[in-house]
């Protein structure tokens, strides 16, 4: 194996790692939505959605003001992405 292969190998498996712990986070986070009962704490519920509105914007202003996309390109996709699970209701499937 070239050094170069030797390089990529490293930092492909790095990634995975990043991976591994981020889908750890995630679980970890959804467990903390969950009450000893198995129900939703709607506290904890709340106050996740308001991070990920936060996240959401953050990455939408950031896109435009950069210049990646326009408002209606991504306003467009954002439509484009809607429809694809057959219904267009502004929400994804979970």
């Amino acid at each position: 194996m070239g050094l170069i292969n030797w390089i990529f190998d490293i930092y492909q498996h790095s990634k995975i790692e990043d991976a591994h712990r981020e889908a750890a986070l995630a679980r970890k986070e959804i467990a903390e939505v969950r009450n000893r009962s198995g129900g939703v704490e709607s506290e904890r519920l709340v106050q996740a959605l308001g991070e990920l509105a936060l996240a959401t914007k953050t990455l939408q202003r950031m896109l435009i003001e950069k210049g990646v996309c326009t408002h209606a390109e991504l306003d467009a996709r954002l439509r484009q992405i809607d429809h694809e699970d057959g219904v267009t209701d502004g929400r994804a499937p979970i």
